[in-house]
């Protein structure tokens, strides 16, 4: 009881100081797209905060590689928290790929058109469309966030890849950042509303050039992308 109480104190703490700086990002949006962001990564690190979730981060030999955008790829989705632990640690913009109905959601869907997302409804050219966007996008220096499994994994086991964030990066000839995400798990496990202290680890591994590749080859390089998957899911998780 006890325990409940606490977890409902803190996520009203948490959402406290959130409203105010996601209601300043609506507000200073059409003034400055750069104070907005930051407000919007300052929502997302209190709520960590308040939560005791602590983020650190490993870019490896080459910290300066994602200056010429490309695809960031989630080789796995182990918590809802992924996405806040994302745009909390993100010094770059990145767009994300939401659904329509999340982004009704009050203030934080809200927030997916300040950030640009790209909206996909269940339509299939709707879809093509958006996600056609996004390639272009990043084909002119933007980064894209997706994740390669497009669900979080109930049980801790890497689910199957799409090929969808592949044919992304191929299209635009950029490359793919491969990113694993340690320690979410245990700080909120998938079908709970429970949150944990403890730290987090986001590692950018080396990038996977797409340039001369075609449509024909995305078998291929989910072939290659899974492999460093596995090898980081048995070197991390």
């Amino acid at each position: 009881m006890l325990e409940a109480a606490n977890h409902i104190g803190r996520f009203t703490l948490a959402f406290a100081l959130m409203i105010p700086c996601l209601c300043g990002a609506l507000i200073v949006f059409p003034f400055s797209y750069t104070f907005s962001r930051t407000l919007i990564r300052g929502a997302n690190r209190a709520f960590l905060f308040v939560f005791g979730i602590r983020v650190e981060i490993e870019v490896g030999n080459n910290p300066e590689h994602q200056n010429q955008g490309g695809i960031i790829v989630g080789l796995t989705q182990q918590s809802l928290l992924d996405p806040t632990i994302g745009f909390a640690s993100w010094t770059k913009p990145v767009k994300a790929i939401w659904n329509f109905e999340y982004s009704l959601i009050p203030f934080v869907g809200w927030i997916s058109f300040i950030l640009g997302w790209v909206i996909v409804r269940q339509s299939p050219t709707q879809a093509k469309n958006q996600l056609g966007k996004a390639a272009k996008y990043a084909a002119r220096g933007g980064l894209v966030y997706l994740s390669a499994e497009g669900q979080r994994s109930m049980d801790g086991k890497l689910c199957s890849y799409k090929k969808g964030p592949l044919v992304m990066a191929i299209s635009a000839q950029v490359p793919i950042y491969p990113v694993y995400i340690t320690g979410s798990r245990a700080c909120m496990k998938a079908g709970s509303w429970k949150i944990k202290p403890g730290t987090v680890t986001v590692r950018y591994l080396t990038p996977i050039s797409t340039k001369g590749m075609t449509y024909e080859d995305r078998n291929s390089l989910v072939k290659t992308l899974r492999a460093v998957g596995k090898l980081a899911h048995r070197k991390w998780h």
